[in-house]
This record gives C-alpha cells, structure tokens and sequence, in this order.
C-alpha cells in the first residue's frame, strides 16, 4: 500500500567541515515539508504554476523553478520582480500561498563548528546526522497519526545523494540514538529515497528551497546563536505565514 504522506527536503547551507571561522558556513539546516498526497496531487502543484503564470514568463517546456536564489536577486524568469509594484503583488500572493499549505513543517539545523569541537574524534556526517534526527521527529508525528510516508529530497549530485541514501538505509536497518529501526521501516516503508532535481519541477521541494533559509535563520535566533545575518522582512512575513504549521517539535538545534 503507498503511503499517504510524502516528506520533502530541502537544504540550507552545506555538509562540509570547511572554513568553520566564517559564520555563513558553521550552520546546515534541513527543512522538511509533510503533506498528504491527496492534498497535494494536483491541487498544491497545479495551484503553484498558476501562480507562475500570472507573474512571470511561462514556457511550458521549460517552466520557471522557484528558486530562493534566483528570486531574490531576480535572475532568469524573475526579472520582472525588479519593478516594485509587481513584487509586492507576488509577495502577496506567495504568502498567501504558504498561509493555505495543508502541510507540517519540521527543521532541525546543526552547528557544525560546535559538534566537530565537542566530538573531534568522532564527527558525524552533518547532513546524515541532521537527516536522522528530523526523520525520528516527522516519524514521531506520523505515527501519532497512524501514517507513513515516502521521502523526496532534493537531489545533490550523485555522491552526496549516494551518501544520504546510505544513512536512510543505515536508520532502516540499524535503527538510531532515537529509535530503533523497525519504527523507523514501519513509519517510512519505502526501501528508496525519491531523489528529483531542480529541472523536475517539483512543487513540494520548490516550496521547501523558499522556506529552508528562513526557518534555520529562525531556529538560530530563537536558540540566541549569532546569526549569519539578520532574517529580512519577506523572510520574517513568511515566516509568520507558516508560523501555525509548524510542528511544536519540529524545530531544533543540534551540536
């Protein structure tokens, strides 16, 4: 039987233990949206390319993917956001999106320069260590509302996504610090992890990328770490609009 929920990933910041003396590197976050398939499949995708096609250029063989990036220094098919008046308008109506998202939201965000000074010798792998402990808590959640679901991360290339499926398998099989592994195989039935690409046009994972940034800036602030800088008006709007879906474990700092 398929699962009824599907898990979407996304990541800020990278896995590396590189260059830890600069702010913008110490912290990885993962966020991950939960959201029920038949909430999903084709209201939430079709409702998000409408919304592409009332603001922007739209090739249906190459569709516009939201892309943080891409959107806040208006490159590609978000140029049209230079002109004020049009970029408050999609500022609306993206808030307004995220504000009627059926979804949970969970984050959890390591400081990898505090785990590779407190664990030297030992140092976990910091996306498979984060990718364990926001799967226990979305786990936690499913199971308190008798559901399993799939998961679909964003793909990395084929090293990094050979690594992240040998960490899904390792918790699978051998379970964790936080559950043993029959919990996890029961919760997340699916031997294989949904890997897709930017290029695949994935609503939930286009969703995930506009939240990522913002909900580890967020979980930092509130952990009252140094932020590698100041979360901005649209980030704190946004993150008002989801305020309500996010679970009351779903966000937590790790070292």
């Amino acid at each position: 039987m398929e699962p009824p929920y599907r898990v979407y990933i996304d990541e800020s910041g990278d896995h590396t233990y590189r260059k830890l003396t600069d702010l913008s590197r110490i912290y990885l976050g993962l966020t991950a949206l939960v959201i029920k398939k038949t909430s999903y499949n084709p209201s939430i995708s079709d409702s998000l390319e409408a919304l592409k096609k009332r603001f922007l250029t739209y090739d249906p063989d190459d569709p516009p993917i939201l892309v943080r990036s891409a959107i806040v220094n208006h490159k590609s098919a978000f140029w049209v956001l230079r002109e004020p008046e049009v970029r408050h308008r999609w500022d609306a109506a993206i808030l307004e999106f995220f504000r009627n998202l059926p979804a949970q939201i969970f984050t959890v965000v390591i400081d990898k320069k505090e785990h590779i000074d407190h664990y030297p010798a030992d140092t976990w792998d910091a996306y498979s260590y984060s990718l364990a402990v926001l799967l226990d808590r979305i786990r936690g959640w499913l199971d308190l509302h008798g559901a399993t679901a799939d998961i679909m991360p964003e793909s990395r290339g084929q090293r990094e996504d050979n690594q992240l499926l040998a960490a899904y398998v390792e918790l699978r099989t051998t379970g964790s610090y936080y559950a043993d592994a029959e919990k996890y195989r029961r919760i997340f039935p699916t031997e294989r992890l949904l890997f897709r690409r930017k290029e695949h046009n994935v609503a939930g994972l286009q969703l995930a990328d506009l939240l990522a940034m913002e909900q580890k800036l967020l979980t930092i602030g509130n952990c009252g770490r140094p932020m590698p800088r100041p979360i901005g008006s649209f980030g704190q709007a946004l993150n008002n609009a989801v305020a309500g879906k996010v679970n009351q474990y779903g966000r937590y700092l790790l070292v």
